[in-house]
């Protein structure tokens, strides 16, 4: 009798460590799924931040560039004038 509560023991502890092991197991798979979901949605949240950024940036080149061009059509009839002024100078 004392044999078979003896097996019965190390049977339940047997069994115990196997479920202790699939538990941890278990963790470790939802553990690893978790952080995967979290790298994913900081890759997600980091790459939108960027086109943010960069859609900011391409406005703010854009604005720069039609303000340069602006500038530099002002220099060209500046200049023109300046030509016209000359040629009629000349001319008279």
């Amino acid at each position: 009798m004392a044999r078979e509560v003896i097996d019965a023991i190390r049977q339940a502890e047997l069994e115990a460590a196997e479920r202790s092991a699939a538990a941890e197991k278990k963790a470790e798979e939802i553990l690893k799924k978790e952080m995967t979901r979290k790298a994913r949605e900081d890759t997600v949240k980091a790459e939108e931040e960027a086109r943010e950024a960069c859609r900011g940036m391409m406005a703010e080149a854009e604005k720069k560039e039609i303000e340069e061009g602006a500038r530099l059509e002002a220099v060209l009839a500046e200049r023109c004038r300046q030509a016209v002024e000359a040629v009629l100078a000349e001319l008279m």
